[in-house]
């Protein structure tokens, strides 16, 4: 009688490896697909991050460009342009350019100078310095761009 148990109660078991390894396995492809995820997501937060600060070696170069053009050694004169477009072809600063803004104004008897300046950077910048591209002052949604600003003034 022992015999016919033991048999019967191996056959009522027979489904239940199946039923854990399947278990297992879903399980297992959980794990790896959010493992997944997380590298994923930290790939982009550090291009993210290397970006912002190409980004604002750029906008701290054009800051750099425009002082060193507004107050330069042994001479007393200050030309302030409007609006610069420079684009970067060196090592590290490559797909990145800066938009600067130069303003004057006379506060009182004190001239002041108000620079702006933008550092983009993104994948496929479509002009350069002799001919810059209005496309290339602006992020679009849909590409990966990072820009970073700084703000200057500087009295005459």
């Amino acid at each position: 009688m022992s015999l016919e148990r033991s048999c019967t109660y191996r056959k009522k078991q027979q489904g239940s490896s199946l039923i854990i390894a399947v278990f297992i396995i879903v399980v297992f492809a959980i794990l790896s697909l959010s493992i997944t995820r997380t590298i994923s997501s930290s790939t982009d937060q550090n291009v993210n991050e290397i970006l912002g600060t190409r980004a604002l070696l750029a906008a701290d170069t054009g800051t750099e460009v425009v002082l060193q053009q507004l107050f330069p050694l042994n001479t007393n004169t200050h030309t302030c342009n409007a609006k610069r477009h420079l684009y970067f072809n060196t090592e590290g600063l490559e797909n990145c350019s800066v938009v600067v803004q130069c303003q004057e104004t006379n506060v009182g008897n004190n001239d002041y100078f108000e620079i702006v300046s933008t550092g983009i950077c993104k994948a496929g910048l479509s002009g350069s310095s002799s001919s810059p591209s209005a496309a290339d002052e602006r992020c679009l949604s849909l590409e990966m761009c990072v820009s970073r600003t700084i703000e200057v003034e500087a009295r005459k």
